[in-house]
């Protein structure tokens, strides 16, 4: 069985204590209302005096028991008992004194700045005509002694008042803290619903690769063996065969890229494609129909994960669109290699497109491409020689050492 230590045990209680502000007041009000009862001469006291003591003390351990739940409250009844006292009784006793003490201190931690500096004012001022004018409580009619006991009221009360103020300048720390806590975790929130929506328009970016890239294999595939059919059922049947497999793979890829967006259950991870797949991806279009030529240029490198991917996906749409604006035409793409950069240059004639081929610069999929190589800080062009009636896409995706 294990003891809770002392220090544990301490931070408990002092926890304890600020959440139940009333009853630790209540506490030490009752525990000065004891001391005052077993401390007064009730021998030597009238009854009437005796009553009226027994009032002034009921009322200033109340006052005292709500000085932190209602402060100006208990600050003026205070002050009411302190002058009822002065004037009637024409003496203190120990508990006004402590009264007059704690009514320095916690106006100035509780109140706002205006009365802050009004109930110093006021505790001052009466102070100074308690001694300086009523002799009889001051115990000496002595002028000098008279001042230099203002001048000792005064520094208490000063003191007991710079007490109030460094607690409230610690309750404030303390509220700053709180709210800043509370923003810092409203904004780590807000950055975590930003980088899943980041995620989820990413992912929605991957899916429309995998349709454009499947789809226009499969209408590819299709067309030409809806062609072959014909005459030569052997390439129907490869066509048909390449349809199936472009299909399943796409199943499988569209079903990854979905559970991501599940929100409940374990997420499927699998590699990300980069730049070894891109020869795969090259013969996959080379079957559907596109004449490609992949060349490489300069010592190859090994760039970070995401940037390989964004090499794979701008490969994987720029022959998409070959395929779908220009038909079975010729594509050449081309990888330069260069220390902390690559190069990617992907080039088509226009073909039978009927289009205007600037038309296809607002497309989502080179929206797409352009966030993407934004990432890494590249540029991206796109567009059409005219003298050449070349459609061109080159990329430049840099990336830093790790």
């Amino acid at each position: 069985m294990s003891v809770p230590s002392p220090r544990s045990a301490h931070a408990r209680a002092t926890s304890w204590a600020r959440r139940h502000t009333f009853v630790m007041d209540a506490a030490w009000a009752a525990l000065w209302f004891v001391l005052t009862l077993a401390t007064w001469p009730l021998s030597s006291a009238s009854p009437t005096g005796s009553a009226a003591y027994l009032a002034l003390a009921v009322g200033f351990c109340a006052a005292l028991a709500v000085r932190r739940i209602r402060p100006l409250t208990a600050l003026t009844a205070l002050a009411v008992l302190l002058v009822v006292q002065v004037l009637w009784m024409e003496h203190f006793t120990i508990l006004s004194v402590v009264c007059a003490l704690v009514a320095a201190y916690t106006s100035q931690a509780q109140l706002p700045t205006w009365w802050r500096r009004a109930v110093l004012v006021l505790l001052l001022l009466g102070a100074a005509w308690t001694v300086l004018f009523m002799p009889n409580i001051v115990g000496t009619h002595d002028f000098d002694d008279r001042v230099i006991a203002l001048v000792s009221t005064w520094t208490t009360l000063l003191l007991f008042a710079l007490l109030g103020t460094v607690r409230r300048h610690n309750l404030e720390e303390v509220d700053r803290l709180r709210e800043h806590t509370r923003l810092s975790e409203a904004r780590r929130e807000q950055e975590l619903r930003l980088a899943s929506l980041h995620e989820r328009n990413r992912i929605s970016r991957e899916m429309h690769d995998v349709l454009a890239h499947s789809l226009n294999v499969i209408v590819a595939q299709a067309d030409g063996g809806r062609y072959a059919a014909r005459s030569s059922p052997e390439s129907a049947v490869t066509a048909l065969e390449t349809i199936g497999r472009v299909g399943r793979e796409s199943a499988r890829e569209l079903h990854r890229l979905l559970g991501v967006l599940r929100e409940d259950g374990p997420r499927e991870v699998s590699p990300a494609p980069g730049l070894t797949e891109v020869p795969s991806l090259v013969d996959e279009y080379r079957r559907a129909g596109l004449r490609v030529r992949l060349t490489r240029e300069g010592e190859e490198a090994s760039p970070p994960v995401s940037a390989q991917l964004t090499v794979y996906r701008l490969v994987q749409q720029s022959l998409a669109n070959a395929l779908e604006h220009a038909g079975r035409v010729a594509v050449r793409v081309h990888l330069e290699h260069s220390p902390m950069l690559l190069v990617v240059t992907v080039t088509n004639p226009i073909g039978s497109d009927t289009r205007d081929p600037r038309d296809r610069e607002g497309g989502h999929g080179l929206v797409g491409m352009r966030e993407r190589i934004a990432l890494h800080g590249g540029d991206l062009e796109v567009g059409w020689n005219e003298s050449t009636d070349v459609w061109r896409v080159r990329a430049t995706i840099p990336w830093e050492a790790t």
